[in-house]
Order: structure tokens, then C-alpha cells, then sequence
């Protein structure tokens, strides 16, 4: 058969129609694969007497704005692509000290692809991820790392090397100092029935920097294993080394929240957190326990607002101390929840040194009972999309600070509108 031009001519037309058609179902297909989203939180804060200073005036108003917004990428069950970046700026309204002044973070939170094998339930994650516990009583990070993940449905397992900013600066508008310690995380959890998951884990951080390394080895358990009831509970031994000297101190978390069926759907909480101190300043080895380094203490606790659950105003890291809560909870709609909470903080070992907390003071070391707080959490979920939280938290110290000391307090309420 002769093919003639005209032939040819239509041949190449309908060739290069069928491409075109291709190519744009296939840019079509890429398109859908693209998710934006984000949010948009607006805070007010005021902060007073955070020194616990009598003898001069110490308020600060804030005002901080984020902006958050992410791209997803998921051409297909086995690949995903994920950035997630944060544009925040603190206004200071207000203030009575030099040193507080207007701010401006550009943050790069997540960049990461995910490879998952969906027959043998093994993903592999590259790139910056937030490792991020459910209550962040272990980590609340985001970190450059390589997380290998198994799934199936008796064990959900992790395994990961991390650091921060290894590749790029957390912000990309200011010098800041990164934590320097490489991570090493080994996490698995089995249910324990379909209401309840115990897990264990091995947290390895080595900072050379400060010449710490430290172990932390634990086992955990959470879930709602009958109606109304909520709990959690956490055991970890600390071992490791720091500047030559031993570390060997250990750690438990207990709370439990308790809902009635009545009016106003009531709610009772309770919990007690310790963590070991050093038992003599005299030993060689430290018992003293202290938290990952990567922990926020942050949860909802069957609240519609997450909040500092070791207190708002205090909020310290669970480090040679006992912390004592108990709490009421009434939810009077489907969208507001109020929660009025009470702790108690005390020292293992009266020590003049706090390892971190929201305070800028130190007790005194004469007594190792360190105060009260109480908090106020509010949640009202005004629309699908806009969460409007209050909180107020108001620390009463003790004896371990100086007689004359003031009390803190903290107020704040966030507005934040997802899309």
C-alpha cells in the first residue's frame, strides 16, 4: 500500500492529537495528585512576674502571628512528597524589660518524601519530619533524619537516625543556635485490645558538643479501654553520661481522665508524674532523671484545646521533681469544652536549679517544696475550620523560692483558622 502525503499528513494530525490528549490527562492526573493547605493562628498573651521578683514590675503582652502552609504531593499509594513551612511574626505590645523586641522567623518545619512498600507494610522517610509522640512527653521535634517504618496489625515499629538542621537551617532569616546531638529512636507499640496500645522504645542522643550522651529506655501504654475512661502511663530509665560522670535516674507518668454520663458531660482527672534526683551531690554517678531534650508536654487530655499539661505557667521539664494534678471537666456542647485543673510541684531533692521551665527563676535549694498552679483551659470549635482556645495559668510558689517572691501568671488565647 503507497501512503500517500495527505495520508501521512493525517497520520501525524492524529498521532500528535492522541499525544496531546496523553499529556494533558497525565498533567491533569499530577495535578490532582497536589493538595495545598494551612493555617493561620492569632495569638494574645500576657505574661506577669515570671521572675517571681517582688521588687520590680515584670509584664510582657504579646502578640504572635503564624502563618502555615504545606503542599502534599501523592502521585500514587507508594510515594509521597510533603513541605510544610511557617512565616511567624511576635509583636511585643508591651513590655517593662530591654531585652523584649519584634521577632521575625521564616521556618522550614518539613521536607520529606516517603517511599512505602504496601505489600510488606515498610516505608522509608527522607528528609526534615516531625517525630512527635502522642502527648510529646518523649519528642516534639522536627528533625533532619531517615525514619524506616513497619506496619501491620499487630505492630506498628520505627526505627530512625535524625539530627537538627543538618542539611538547612530550621529559619532562614536568623542565625539561631541547633541542637547538636544525634539522635537514634527505636519506637513499637502492639494493641492491646482495639481501645488500648502498650509500646516500648530506646531513645539514643549523643551531643559531642557537651560531651552528653544519654539512654533512654521505656515502656508505655494509653487508650480508652472502657466507656468514659482515658489514661495513659509511662515508665523510662535514664542511663548515659555527662562530662565523665554516670547518669542513672528513672521516670514514671500516670494520669487518667474519667467521663460520667449526666448533664454537661462532667469530667474528673487525675495523674502523678516523678522523676528521681540526685541522690548526693558526693556520688559519682548523677540518679538524677531528666526528659528526652525534645519533649513539649503538650496534649488534649479529651479537651478541644491542647494544652501544657504539667501547667501553663510553670510548665517544666519532669526532672528531679513530683508533680501532683487533679482536675474537673464539663463539655455543656458538642463544641466547647472547660477544664479547671490543680498541681502541686515538689523536688525529689531540694536543689537551687531548675533543667528547664517557664519561669525565669531559680529556687533556692533551702526547700524542695516548690508550689501550686492552678489552670483554666477553654476550647470552643466555632466552625469547622476556626478553634478558638483560652488559657490562664497561675503559679503560686513555695518555700523552695524566696520568701518575698510574687506569684506568675500567664494568659493567653489563640484564634487559629485551618484551609
Amino acid at each position: 500500500m503507497r501512503i500517500t502525503s495527505s495520508t501521512f499528513v493525517v497520520a501525524c494530525a492524529l498521532v500528535m492529537g492522541s499525544l496531546q490528549v496523553f499529556a494533558d490527562s497525565r498533567t491533569a492526573s499530577l495535578l490532582d495528585s497536589i493538595e495545598f493547605g494551612g493555617h493561620l493562628e492569632i495569638s494574645a498573651e500576657h505574661l506577669r512576674d515570671l521572675d517571681l521578683d517582688s521588687s520590680q514590675e515584670d509584664d510582657l503582652d504579646l502578640l504572635p502571628i503564624e502563618l502555615e502552609l504545606e503542599v502534599l504531593f501523592e502521585p500514587s499509594a507508594n510515594f509521597l512528597a510533603y513541605v510544610r513551612s511557617q512565616l511567624r511574626r511576635q509583636s511585643v505590645l508591651r513590655s517593662n524589660g530591654d531585652e523584649d523586641a519584634d521577632s521575625t522567623e521564616f521556618l522550614l518545619n518539613e521536607a520529606y518524601v516517603t517511599v512505602t512498600h504496601a505489600d510488606t507494610g515498610l516505608s522509608l522517610q527522607l528528609g526534615r519530619q516531625l517525630f512527635e509522640d502522642e502527648r510529646q512527653w518523649l519528642y516534639e521535634a522536627e528533625l533532619d533524619a531517615i525514619r524506616g517504618r513497619y506496619q501491620s496489625v499487630g505492630v506498628v515499629a520505627e526505627v530512625s537516625a535524625s539530627r537538627q538542621a543538618l542539611l538547612v537551617d530550621t529559619d532562614l532569616l536568623n542565625d539561631v543556635d541547633e541542637d547538636s546531638a544525634v539522635n537514634f529512636i527505636v519506637h513499637a507499640s502492639h494493641p492491646l485490645s482495639t481501645h488500648a496500645l502498650i509500646g516500648g522504645y530506646a531513645i539514643v542522643r549523643d551531643d559531642q558538643d557537651t560531651d552528653v550522651r544519654t539512654v533512654h529506655l521505656g515502656l508505655t501504654s494509653s487508650g480508652a479501654p472502657i466507656d468514659g475512661l482515658q489514661y495513659w502511663a509511662d515508665a523510662a530509665l535514664l542511663r548515659g553520661e555527662e562530662d565523665g560522670q554516670s547518669l542513672r535516674g528513672y521516670g514514671i507518668d500516670l494520669f487518667g481522665a474519667y467521663r460520667f454520663e449526666a448533664p454537661l458531660s462532667p469530667r474528673i482527672l487525675g495523674g502523678i508524674a516523678f522523676a528521681s534526683g540526685r541522690s548526693d551531690p558526693e556520688d559519682v554517678g548523677d540518679t538524677g532523671f531528666r526528659q528526652t531534650g525534645l519533649q513539649d508536654n503538650e496534649a488534649e487530655l479529651g479537651s478541644l484545646a491542647s494544652f501544657h499539661y504539667y501547667g501553663e505557667a510553670f510548665d517544666p521539664e519532669l526532672a528531679n521533681m513530683a508533680i501532683y494534678t487533679a482536675g474537673l471537666g464539663i463539655q455543656p456542647k458538642a463544641n466547647i469544652t472547660i477544664d479547671l485543673l490543680y498541681h502541686h510541684y515538689r523536688q525529689d531533692r531540694a536543689s537551687e536549679t531548675l533543667r528547664d521551665s517557664g519561669l525565669d527563676a531559680e529556687p533556692t535549694g533551702g526547700s524542695p517544696a516548690l508550689g501550686n498552679e492552678l489552670d483554666l483551659v477553654v476550647g470552643y470549635q466555632a466552625t469547622q475550620d476556626l478553634l478558638v482556645s483560652a488559657f490562664i495559668g497561675y503559679f503560686m510558689p513555695g518555700p523552695a523560692f524566696d520568701s518575698d517572691a510574687n506569684s506568675a501568671l500567664t494568659a493567653r488565647i489563640d484564634l487559629e483558622f485551618g484551609f
